[in-house]
């Protein structure tokens, strides 16, 4: 019984400790990116991994992943989710494909931020409200922000 209450106060303390979801980082990363990119239809989840998850103040996290996305055949203006069973993968030789960063910042168990850099698929370029290839933008972009990895990054816009 001791170990059943002490297992229960463990959950409740995790719970409570403001540690973000990472499930819940990556759908959100992956609704910024549909936001942003040119293509007129939803981009789904094909593979995924959480690069890093780390504490950057009292209240606040960030949470680091990598995932790769491949066009569906659900339009941005259907208003159904990119995870919809029904918004199916497009064919192989029709869809977009591209592999994405991105880093979600967290203050007070809330998403504050989302920052997504693509490789494969064109993006509108926030900054200056031009079209661009994100091919070129994840090359510019990763030079000046370093390894997704590393705490000490460049960009202001990671922090």
């Amino acid at each position: 019984m001791k170990s059943f209450l002490l297992a229960i106060a463990a959950v409740q303390i995790l719970h409570c400790s403001g540690v973000p979801s990472t499930k819940h980082a990556l759908r959100a990363s992956v609704i910024k990116l549909n936001e942003i990119t040119e293509i007129t239809n939803l981009c789904a989840i094909t593979g995924r991994r959480v690069t890093n998850t780390y504490r950057t103040g009292k209240h606040s996290y960030n949470v680091d992943l990598t995932f790769s996305v491949k066009e569906t055949i659900c339009s941005k203006k259907s208003g159904m989710e990119f995870d919809t069973p029904s918004c199916r993968f497009r064919p192989k030789k029709i869809g977009e494909k591209g592999f994405c960063k991105s880093r979600v910042a967290y203050f007070a168990n809330k998403v504050a931020d989302v920052d997504v850099l693509c490789e494969g698929l064109k993006t509108i370029d926030s900054e200056s409200d031009s079209l661009e290839s994100s091919e070129n933008s994840f090359e510019v972009k990763s030079k000046r922000t370093q390894s997704f990895s590393n705490e000490n990054i460049v960009d202001s816009r990671w922090h």
